[in-house]
């Protein structure tokens, strides 16, 4: 960050760095010199230091008065324009604009002390039933409450220290008056309203303090409420107002003429309470929420507006208050990208031109997001099957109101995910965006990938951030897993003989308004009439009789096919899957249409030894499913439906017989069950049913298996996911 010097006001500062407010906006400092001094200024290389979060309150001939907080309490501080800071005891404290009185607050006595000399000038123990609005000189203007509205009142003490009561003459009736800020020391701006059957009155009065007597009044129209923003110098009062339509306008009028000009404002302001101001002939505002906005700032900055020819600047990147200076100028609290927050100098622009920007203080805070610690992100290698399911990712920004987003891509395929923190964690700038180990809701291949953070700020306000990266998953090889992501996967076919994947990792993720993700293998199914999935590949029966055996390659495609042998075409119903023999190979079991169930215990070569009888009696039921260790039995599992749509569970002993059957549930009829091995990494295998015959396959029902034989699902509703599109499933 460059630092400029501090600058002081007219008659106070030496020498300043000030930013030149251009078409583009602000430039190079330049050095500016002031041709009077009365206090000596600072190092043009060291801006004045302030507390984090300082407010300026009021801009005085030598210094200004400021707040901060100090945990939960307020702190005031005076400082001059040499640098020198003061820590006011007490409080709260109000000012004069422009001056260096300040107003110390204790209960109902108001105590003004001039910061130039240190000297107490006058104090007021005011009690009920006023309230304050003001101070100008020593002045004490309050507030009394007549019937239903407020009326203004001017105090001042006599050479005797006696209170002196003035009420202000020729102000319009029934209305509540409040000051309106205003650097003239020999008038006061006042600010009237009423609120009478739904219909708002304002009108704006300038009040000569010697007389305490109105000399000019103007009408603030079509207001709705009392928000609006009022701003007067020596020379000019301005307000915000509306058109018939309801359209923003600005008004202006000069002292001592009763001429109002109006012109089009600002539409994005219709609905924004302004902070507002004037700079010789020039009306600033900006909306001073924009800093902690969550979304897009409509009124981005703060703007000057030309009252004589409708140009506007943006000179700071936001500002959060504005305070007059006695010389026509403003001190804003805000910010620029280039300097950070702070206290900058606004100061009118010689002939009309346009106002100049000087820092005064800096906070040292950055306007710009930015970062308070390097990304924590994935690195080295990560074993996502170790992980739970999330690898941690975080970041520390300077402020809460930023998006920041993880992008993750496989460098393999290409195949992405981002994820995303709206906001910071509750108390904290740190924003959490764990991957879940999925791209775009599919579980994510083993390999290299490169991750990209990025950090906006959610208003707008400087440019956003981004680091970047790199990481290799890995994880232990899985039965069902043929596209190398770690989830199980389910074989299609379509009608065309088209034979694909499906992940069934996205598809328990799948809402009705996602499409099902397919990994085509190939065509030329359709010569099969029986295609069995097996833990690491498939079995394929041709028209023929003959059985084919595929093994996956792990890349989502398959070797090419090894004949098994013929004569397969006595067996109506073929099931394979999982281990039964405990001998960690895939087994096929086989019913002829006798009704006996037949047993090939799975070689390393993907073909099979001779046929084992298991037993008779099986022709009683019209589908098999092998589905691996459903129920914590040593071996995998066999699940049987019979003919009126009741499922029954045998249990593998791990010899490649099964014990006796018992009893899951009925109604299963309409339902195709499918074993496709362990979803959810519990450890124990899982079963998915589609609705059988049913093409469009809505409603993929999901069965976690619990390891417990007498109960091998749970008792609740199976979750479900909408996959309305999908080739038929085998």
């Amino acid at each position: 960050m460059n630092h400029l010097s501090p600058v002081g006001r007219r008659l106070a500062v030496a020498a300043a760095v000030a930013l030149a407010v251009t078409a583009g906006g602000l430039v190079s400092p330049t050095l500016a010199a002031d041709s009077a001094v009365t206090a000596s200024a600072p190092s043009q290389q060291q801006a004045i230091s302030a507390p984090p979060g300082t407010v300026a309150l009021s801009g005085g001939p030598t210094g200004f008065l400021s707040r901060h907080k100090q945990g939960e309490a307020d702190v005031y501080t005076w400082t001059r324009y040499d640098g020198t800071r003061t820590t006011l005891p007490g409080g709260p404290y109000g000012a004069d604009p422009g001056t260096d009185t300040v107003v110390r607050i204790d209960g109902t006595t108001h105590t003004f002390l001039d910061m130039a000399t240190g000297k107490e000038l006058v104090s007021y123990d005011i009690g009920e039933p006023y309230k304050v609005i003001g101070y100008q000189g020593t002045t004490l203007i309050v507030s009394q409450r007549v019937e239903n509205r407020r009326e203004p009142h001017l105090f001042d003490k006599d050479d005797q220290g006696r209170l002196v009561d003035r009420t202000v003459a020729g102000l319009p009736e029934g209305m509540t008056w409040l000051a309106a800020t205003d650097t003239d020391p020999d008038a006061l701006l006042l600010h009237g309203f009423k609120h009478t059957d739904g219909v708002w009155e304002q009108r704006l009065a300038v009040v000569d303090l010697a007389s305490a007597s109105v000399t000019a009044t103007y009408d603030v129209l079509n207001n709705e409420n009392v928000v609006s923003p009022v701003g007067g110098s020596t020379s000019r009062v301005v307000w915000q107002e509306r058109d018939a339509e309801g359209h923003a306008v600005l008004a202006a009028a000069r002292r001592g003429s009763p001429e109002i000009t109006r012109s089009a404002w600002v539409e994005r302001a219709n609905h924004t309470t302004l902070t507002f101001g004037l700079a010789g002939d020039w009306a600033l505002y900006s909306d001073p929420y924009a800093f902690t906005y969550t979304e897009p700032v409509e009124l981005p900055g703060l703007t000057a507006r030309s009252l004589a020819t409708g140009e506007t600047v943006q000179l700071l990147a936001h500002a959060t208050s504005l305070v007059p200076t006695s010389d026509g100028g403003l001190i804003a609290t805000g910010g620029t990208i280039e300097h950070g927050e702070g206290l900058y100098r606004i100061t009118p622009g010689p002939n009309g031109g346009r106002p100049t920007v000087a820092v005064l203080a800096t906070t040292g805070e950055s306007t710009a997001l930015a970062p308070l610690s390097e990304p924590v992100a994935p690195h080295g290698v990560i074993d996502l099957g170790q992980v739970d399911g999330k690898v941690p990712a975080s970041w520390t920004l300077s402020r809460p109101n930023a998006n920041v987003r993880l992008k993750l891509v496989h460098t393999a395929t290409g195949a992405s995910d981002t994820v995303t923190a709206w906001g910071a964690k509750s108390g904290t700038n740190e924003y959490r965006v764990d991957w879940n180990g999925l791209l775009d809701k599919f579980p994510a291949y083993r390999g290299a990938y490169t991750w990209t953070m990025t950090a906006e700020p959610r208003n707008g306000i400087g440019p956003a951030l981004e680091r970047s990266g790199s990481f290799t998953v890995t994880r232990a090889p899985r039965a069902h897993d043929f596209d190398d992501n770690g989830s199980p996967d389910i074989f299609s076919r379509s009608t065309t003989g088209v034979l694909s994947l499906y992940d069934v990792g996205q598809l328990r993720h799948l809402t009705n308004q996602d499409t099902p993700r397919r990994t085509r293998i190939g065509g030329g199914w359709n010569t099969y009439d029986k295609i069995i999935p097996a833990a690491t590949g498939l079995v394929a029966r041709d028209r023929d009789g003959v059985l084919w055996s595929y093994e996956g390659k792990g890349d989502g495609t398959l070797t090419a096919r090894k004949r098994v042998g013929g004569g397969w075409n006595i067996y109506d119903k073929l099931t394979s899957g999982s281990d039964l023999t405990g001998d960690g190979r895939n087994d096929l079991l086989a019913t002829d249409k006798a009704g006996v169930l037949w047993l090939y215990p799975g070689k390393n070569d993907g073909t099979f030894a001779a046929r084992k009888r298991v037993g008779g009696g099986w022709g009683v039921y019209n589908q098999l499913t092998a589905v691996g260790n459903l129920a914590g039995a040593p071996a995998g599992d066999l699940l049987a439906r019979d003919r009126s749509g009741v499922l029954w569970l045998y249990l593998g002993k791990g010899d490649g017989t099964f014990a006796p059957r018992s009893r899951i549930s009925s109604g299963w009829s309409p339902y195709q069950v499918i074993g496709p091995g362990d979803i959810d990494g519990d450890g124990w295998s899982d079963v998915v049913t589609v609705p059988a015959g049913d093409v469009s396959r809505t409603h993929m029902r999901f069965y976690y298996g619990t390891g417990q034989w007498r109960t091998p699902f749970p008792a609740t509703e199976p979750p479900y996911a909408d996959v309305e599109g999908m080739d038929p499933l085998l």
